[in-house]
């Protein structure tokens, strides 16, 4: 499916129902998503009572809505290797187009929320190609435990003393 790119549209999701978009920040992932391969579109969704957590919204399929983190504000030691034919496949001229995020995992039980470390995606932010890379030879687990990361960056933006200080579980 291919779009064409004009400014702002709008897009209905299953999860937050009608949302504007900028159209030329769409990515495109060649060989969709592992297990979702029909699907190549997708869109950044940004909320701030959901930070850091943003959604990658599939444009194509409104019900595919993907809880993501841009993981070095979380886990600032995130370290990995990309392979030259994935730096070639994405057009990657330099780290300052590289934007990297990994899929959560949210349980009932927001504490026991996961990241893949081992399948992050990567997005060239000027060409909006993107596609998730699988790290074989890693020491990062496909479900990290994430949640207490995620408070720690929550706390420090919102300052330790406010009253909507989030706690991690004792």
């Amino acid at each position: 499916m291919q779009f064409e790119k004009r400014g702002i549209m709008q897009i209905e999701t299953l999860r937050f129902g009608m949302v504007e978009i900028d159209d030329t920040k769409l990515l495109t992932f060649d060989d969709g998503i592992p297990g979702m391969e029909d699907y190549k579109t997708y869109a950044l969704l940004q909320f701030e009572e959901s930070y850091p957590i943003v959604w990658l919204q599939s444009i194509e399929e409104r019900g595919i809505c993907l809880p993501v983190i841009d993981t070095f504000v979380v886990l600032p030691d995130y370290v990995f290797e990309i392979s030259d034919e994935d730096v070639s496949a994405l057009e990657l001229k330099g780290p300052e187009a590289l934007h990297v995020v990994n899929v959560l995992v949210i349980p009932t039980d927001v504490k026991g929320m996961t990241a893949n470390l081992a399948a992050p995606i990567i997005i060239n932010i000027l060409t909006g190609k993107s596609k998730q890379i699988m790290l074989t030879d890693s020491a990062f687990n496909v479900r990290a435990p994430i949640f207490a990361d995620i408070c720690q960056v929550v706390n420090k933006e919102e300052g330790d003393g406010d009253a909507g200080t989030v706690k991690e579980a004792e």
